[in-house]
């Protein structure tokens, strides 16, 4: 892997990342029961951390489950590979002089691992974020 494929994965990984955050801060709105756009707008400057928290309060207000234990245990450590990915991943790995890519096979791998953990997440978080939507759809809320 040379730097240019090493920075178009790392940008799909942050694309992904971002729109987790986007779907957290979704789920919060949905479960907040004000107007969606100002659910948004309580949380778009808050970290992801605040954001999780929020969902977990709400969650135990309204008592409805949107996220499960587990779940919440994957969040938190794909926000854990996040900070290393937004915060030190140029300092911390080694880059080959030659390809200007990560030296370790295994930060490769390490990449690719968290892209598809990402991923998954976030289209489980879409998805519960749409049947929120759906109930509220269902009960013209929105």
């Amino acid at each position: 892997m040379n730097l240019n494929e090493f920075r178009i994965e790392h940008s799909t990984l942050m694309e992904h990342y971002q729109f987790l955050e986007r779907e957290l801060e979704g789920i919060y709105a949905a479960l907040s029961g004000k107007h969606f756009y100002i659910g948004l707008m309580d949380v778009e400057k808050f970290s992801i951390s605040k954001v999780i928290r929020m969902v977990q309060e709400q969650e135990k207000i309204h008592n409805k489950r949107i996220i499960s234990d587990t779940e919440y245990e994957d969040i938190k450590y794909i926000c854990q590979r996040r900070n290393f990915w937004t915060h030190n991943c140029y300092t911390a790995m080694g880059f080959d002089r030659k390809t200007e890519g990560p030296k370790k096979e295994t930060d490769i791998r390490q990449l690719y691992d968290d892209i598809r953990a990402a991923e998954q997440l976030r289209e489980l978080l879409f998805n519960r974020k749409m049947e929120l939507f759906n109930e509220m759809k269902e009960k013209e809320i929105f």
